[in-house]
């Protein structure tokens, strides 16, 4: 909003044009809050905190778009909100405004500084150190706002005497905590005293807001704030106006506290689910050692056994030659399920040996790529079709690059329930109903370095 039209705004809300006509109040100038009406109060604050000056944040966007300050000064020991507030009207408004946080100490500082030098370094810095000192930074007349955050501290109080011959012709002062309890009545006692030397505006929510316009150079739309009776129904629009604007931004930061509780109440649940299966499992993998270190010692018994060596030889030769055992006996059952005329139980003892045809002949069975992707079976010589029918295709051994075992396991658990070869399955039934395939996720195996 420019300067005319602010004059104008308040020409309007005080009843009177230029040429001092009286004009009715039943305008929407009126009803809005008396020309105190920017667009600035009603900006949403980047920032909030839990502290009760979030509510006064409204009426700060207002008063800088208002008094456009060259240079300002917070007296505070933790910069928070209203700082903060202060800074991001100063972006918004593109001011040439230099502003300065005097604090004790910075809470969380490497969050707070993160964020006020990742957003407004290139004109505000937070001095910390020795107040004494950091008086003596700003020249004679140089401040035009300096908030006084008197809820945090009460020396701030005893020192302004220094600090108020650095306050310029168009110097306001804002006071918090005007009527806070808690502090002590340091805040009130300090009101009291400079609303009987200065002009003054006061504000009742977030603990209360005490502005004083120490200046006599105030521009139109401050003076049209002091120029307002205490208990004028003006007055008490205004108040309510910027109380209401000011609730909005209590509860955002009230919302931010609680999100902060429930994401940390839930953090502390998942931190104690993750420990207590810690604990869990440190219990069981204790459990498994103890059986781990039972079942060596039953080994080795078994093994120091007179029929354990004994027998060391038929071991062997069964161990070399198994599938030539496991075929012989298979021929055997066979030519006893005949000569019994029980052909329907040497057609199943033969089962293997078709589905083993059945899936060679299905061209999605490699039995040299089987080979060298799994040296196992080769050690053990049996036929690679006959072994991933019998053990591979339920192991999740891919016959071939073309077809993955375990994507049609996992994809259709029928099959796995009715414990059927995956490629079997699929040539049999799969295919006709147009069941898709996926192919192998196996890794090659890594080529053995020749010595």
């Amino acid at each position: 909003m420019t300067e005319e039209t602010r004059i104008g705004a308040e020409q309007l809300a005080l009843g009177e044009v230029a040429t001092g006509i009286p004009l009715e109040f039943g305008n929407w100038w009126s009803r809005l809050g008396g020309g105190f009406v920017t667009p600035a109060m009603f900006w949403a604050p980047d920032r909030v905190d839990a502290s009760l000056r979030c509510e006064h944040v409204p009426f700060l966007f207002w008063l800088i778009d208002a008094q456009r300050p060259f240079t300002l000064v917070e007296l505070t020991e933790t910069p928070g909100a209203p700082y903060l507030a202060f800074c991001q009207a100063v972006a918004r408004l593109r001011l040439p405004t230099r502003c300065y946080a005097v604090s004790g100490h910075v809470a969380r500082r490497d969050e707070l500084v993160g964020y006020h030098d990742g957003r407004y370094a290139q004109f505000s810095q937070i001095l910390q150190g020795r107040r004494e000192q950091q008086v003596d930074r700003f020249d004679d007349g140089a401040i035009d706002l300096l908030s006084i955050d008197a809820t945090q501290s009460a020396a701030f109080a005893d020192q302004l005497d220094e600090w108020l011959p650095k306050l310029s012709p168009r110097a306001v002062v804002l006071v918090y905590g005007i009527d806070d309890p808690s502090t002590n009545n340091s805040a009130l006692d300090l009101w009291t005293t400079l609303s009987e030397r200065y002009r003054h505006f006061e504000f009742v929510q977030g603990a209360g807001l005490g502005v004083l316009g120490v200046g006599k150079d105030l521009p139109p739309a401050l003076q049209h704030l002091f120029s307002l009776d205490a208990i004028a129904p003006r007055a008490l629009e205004v108040r309510e106006m910027f109380a209401r604007l000011g609730g909005g931004a209590g509860l955002q930061a009230e919302l931010g506290d609680l999100r902060r509780r429930l994401n940390a109440a839930l953090d502390s649940d998942q931190v104690a689910k993750l420990e207590s299966a810690l604990s869990a499992a440190k219990d069981a993998l204790a459990a498994a050692r103890v059986d781990h270190v039972k079942t060596l010692k039953r080994l080795r018994k078994v093994e120091e056994s007179f029929w354990w060596r004994i027998t060391k030889p038929l071991r062997r030769l069964v161990k070399n030659h198994r599938w030539a055992f496991y075929n012989m006996r298979q021929w055997a059952l066979c030519a006893y399920w005949i000569a019994t005329l029980r052909f329907a139980r040497m057609k199943k003892q033969m089962r293997p040996y078709r589905h083993a045809r059945l899936v060679l002949k299905s061209g999605l069975m490699h039995e040299a790529w089987y080979l060298r992707q799994y040296p196992d079976v080769a050690a053990v010589g049996i036929p690679p079709a006959l072994h991933y029918v019998l053990y591979g295709g339920f192991e999740g051994r891919d016959p071939s690059p073309m077809f993955s075992s375990q994507a049609y396991l996992d994809a259709y658990p029928d099959v796995r329930a009715v414990k059927t070869n995956p490629l079997v399955h699929y040539m049999q039934k799969g295919r006709y109903e147009n069941r898709p395939i996926s192919p192998s996720t196996a890794k090659p195996p890594v080529a053995s370095a020749k010595r």
